[in-house]
């Protein structure tokens, strides 16, 4: 429906034709209409649509740039947690080492034989080790020709207080213990110290 007015201008006009947007029921009058206001609608939700993907993109922009910094801190934990297992596993093997006799302190004895600083007597170096070491260690120092001086001035004595594979020696001027866990308790100390820093 057109309805026609005078609309006070400079200029003379014949008419104007004024059409209302929507009927009283809000359906669209004419086709027209209802082009034009589909079109607004479209242009408005796409508006909102654009606004929506610059939020996403932005969002993504953000999680991509803080993705580094998170990698990062996981790793660190995945390597502290692979540097306590390496570790562990280091402990059991060589404890289940140590108790099957498979480590020999021998070469720790013989280093003690020849570099032994004694005291005012001569044959004053005890050397004690593990009861189910001694046999062992006394049959390989047979073998070594070079020792066999400091050998017969020294004793060795079997002592249960001794961990396997770990050496205990004692002259007038001073002690020697050696045991082969606390080197290993070193050695992870020493790694878990360099994997934090």
């Amino acid at each position: 429906m057109t309805s026609m007015s005078s609309v006070p201008v400079t200029a003379r006009l014949v008419g104007l034709r004024l059409h209302q947007r929507r009927e009283p029921g809000g359906a669209p009058q004419a086709p027209a209409v209802k082009a034009l206001l589909d079109l607004e609608e479209r242009n408005r939700q796409r508006a909102v649509d654009e606004q929506a993907l610059r939020d996403l993109v932005a969002e993504m922009r953000a999680q991509v740039q803080a993705m580094p910094a998170a990698v990062q801190g996981r790793l660190d934990e995945i390597a502290g947690i692979a540097v306590e297992l390496g570790l562990g596993i280091a402990r059991e093997i060589v404890g289940a080492a140590l108790d099957d006799g498979q480590v020999d302190p021998t070469a720790t004895v013989a280093r003690c034989l020849a570099d032994c600083v004694h005291g005012s007597d001569r044959a004053d170096l005890v050397v004690r080790l593990h009861p189910e070491d001694v046999a062992a260690v006394q049959t390989n120092l047979q073998n070594m020709p070079e020792l066999a001086r400091e050998l017969d001035a020294s004793t060795i004595v079997a002592d249960a207080t001794v961990p396997r594979g770990g050496v205990k020696a004692e002259t007038g001027a001073g002690r020697l213990h050696y045991d082969p866990r606390e080197v290993l308790q070193r050695i992870c100390d020493e790694v878990r110290r360099e994997a934090s820093a």
